[in-house]
């Protein structure tokens, strides 16, 4: 470790500063924190892990700006130009960034990084923490679940689409909880009695049609009845079906998980059963895909597609578009509260500084447990007690 900053600290700023050269990284294939790029950039600090593709990442953002990489790994102090070629401009005369991509090819922040292998801890790291078991293990029942105020209030909007039969569309980044939560409400809903969930069994999402739609009404709300052939019998008992759950004071809700792959036909096909209804609309329509607002505020995924696409304008502009969101400030409360999953405390297994750094690395549950659990790994192969911020940073 350098106490001298490098000239890449200033090649950072001439592209946009940390935020946007970490985006510029991930498009490269590698995502970083603007935490170890910091330290980067004032101390020559480069993972102990995967050091050389972090570097070449580095590097490869500079080339494409048209700046020379290793002049960038010089002391900042060495005399000569801070930037001996310039970036290239493009025709609005900025740098090229990624606000220049087509929308399509925009993804969440985390993509990268669900490349990473999920681990484990073992029974001989939970001796060495002291711990009964490995707080990140994939809980099965439902019912578990720690919710922040947002989530709570998502949760809260799903039950009011299903009770006032609206139609919301729940998206949210890779491994941000998305299912979990759906299956944490909808798991209470039929518990409470009133909730009739339908769900249409179509693993391969791009092959679903409107008829499918109809079928799955007519299965759920059919008791076991026969089915008709002629689709409109179909579209007529479907119909029935519903307008007889609506009398009974049912909640009908219409859920498609893994949204982001159903097809602009289908979305037609949901607005039109949606708005099937003569008087009150009679079911609620609930999508849940990948997908959002990513940090510099552009939609990716399924968002995109809703809202970008001509095709399906009037079923954009019927439905609810909410988005899961990340940890971020309460990624230390839901640390705490997997600890206490297994009888243990946060703090005496993490550092403060590891937590500070984990919030930058990952904030989706689904990352957090990566990150975790690898930084206990490496503090156990360190022999440290408790994982501090490097141990964060190695993984």
């Amino acid at each position: 470790m350098s106490d001298q900053s490098l000239r890449l600290k200033t090649y950072v700023q001439q592209l946009g500063g940390q935020v946007q050269f970490t985006r510029l990284m991930a498009e490269q294939g590698y995502s970083c924190s603007r935490s170890l790029l910091n330290q980067t950039c004032n101390h020559g600090v480069l993972p102990k892990r995967n050091g050389d593709a972090y570097k070449q990442a580095i590097n490869q953002v500079l080339r494409t700006a048209g700046m020379d990489a290793e002049s960038a790994w010089l002391p900042l102090s060495e005399s000569g130009p801070a930037n001996a070629h310039p970036p290239k401009v493009g025709a609005s005369g900025s740098v090229p960034s990624i606000n220049q991509l087509p929308r399509t090819t925009q993804r969440g922040d985390s993509t990268a990084m669900m490349n990473k292998t999920k681990l484990t801890l073992e029974p001989e790291h939970l001796r060495h923490f002291s711990l009964s078991d490995d707080p990140f293990f994939d809980l099965t029942d439902h019912r578990e679940i720690w919710l922040n105020n947002h989530l709570e209030y998502v949760k809260h909007l799903i039950q009011r689409t299903a009770e006032n039969r609206g139609m919301m569309v729940l998206t949210g980044d890779y491994g941000a909880g998305k299912s979990t939560l759906l299956r944490h409400v909808l798991g209470e809903m039929i518990a409470g009695g009133k909730a009739e969930i339908i769900m249409p069994d179509r693993l391969d999402r791009r092959a679903m049609h409107g008829d499918m739609l109809t079928l799955a009404i007519v299965d759920q709300l059919g008791g076991g009845m026969r089915i008709p052939r002629s689709v409109l019998q179909r579209d007529r008992l479907a119909k029935r079906l519903l307008t007889t759950a609506m009398e009974r004071g049912e909640h009908p809700l219409l859920v498609i998980d893994e949204a982001h792959d159903i097809r602009t036909e289908l979305f037609v096909a949901l607005k039109r059963l949606w708005d099937s209804g003569l008087i009150f609309r009679e079911i609620g329509i609930l999508l849940v895909g990948t997908g959002g607002k990513d940090a510099g505020g552009r939609s990716w995924g399924l968002r995109w597609e809703i809202e970008g696409n001509p095709d399906i304008r009037e079923f954009a502009e019927r439905a609810h578009l909410v988005d899961l969101g990340r940890l971020a400030a309460t990624l230390p409360e839901y640390l705490a509260w997997r600890f206490r999953k297994v009888g243990a405390a946060l703090d005496e297994v993490f550092e403060p500084g590891a937590v500070e750094v984990l919030t930058e690395q990952a904030q989706t549950p689904q990352l957090v447990g990566i990150y975790a659990v690898g930084a206990m790994r490496e503090a156990y192969l360190d022999g440290a007690l408790k994982v501090s911020a490097d141990h964060v940073l190695r993984v």
